[in-house]
C-alpha cells in the first residue's frame, strides 16, 4: 500500500511541476498563432484575441509565481 501511495504522489508531482507549465506554454503559443493567422475582419478574431489575453495572463502569473518561489528559496538558503 505504501508503494502505491509513493507512486501516485510522484505522478501527481510530475503533473503539477511539468504538466501545468508545459500545458500553459502550449496554450499560449497556439493562441498566439491563431490570433496572428486570423484576419482582423474575421468574426472569430475577437474570441481568439480574448483567448490570447487569457493565455498571456495565465502564463504571466505562472512565470511570476516561479520567479517568486525562486526568490524565496534563494533568500531562505542565504539565511541558513
Amino acid at each position: 500500500m505504501n508503494d502505491a501511495n509513493i507512486l501516485i504522489t510522484g505522478i501527481i508531482e510530475l503533473i503539477l511541476i511539468i504538466g501545468i507549465p508545459v500545458g500553459l506554454l502550449i496554450f499560449f503559443i497556439v493562441s498566439l498563432v491563431n490570433l496572428c493567422r486570423t484576419p482582423k475582419d474575421h468574426p472569430k478574431y475577437r474570441g481568439r484575441k480574448t483567448a490570447f489575453i487569457v493565455s498571456a495572463v495565465l502564463f504571466g502569473l505562472l512565470t511570476a509565481l516561479i520567479i517568486g518561489f525562486m526568490v524565496l528559496l534563494t533568500s531562505a538558503m542565504n539565511h541558513m
